[in-house]
């Protein structure tokens, strides 16, 4: 699973919506990728690499129609995201 990227969207048992890979690699070996959950407004988890079901790959605008979803705090900290997610969006 080293090929996992922040932006990477993946299924897990976590939410039902697939999950927005925030960051990963942290130096605590148990957990190592940091995600948003649906349902609590993209707020984060931290979870391991083997608790990921499967990458999952969404159109541009399925991405943005995502993180439009979670809360307004979600843009203000993750601006990169939504910015490179509308480049691609217009270059498409």
């Amino acid at each position: 699973m080293n090929n996992l990227e922040v932006g990477d969207f993946i299924i897990t048992n976590y939410s039902n919506f697939p999950s927005l890979i925030v960051s990963k690699n942290f130096n605590d070996v148990e957990y190592n990728l940091l995600i948003t959950i649906h349902e609590y407004n993209g707020d984060y988890k931290l979870i391991n690499t083997n608790e990921m079901i499967k990458i999952i790959n969404l159109s541009v605008e399925d991405k943005l129609c995502i993180l439009s979803r979670y809360g307004e705090w979600f843009y203000q900290e993750h601006k990169n995201i939504f910015q490179e997610l509308i480049i691609e969006c217009i270059n498409v």
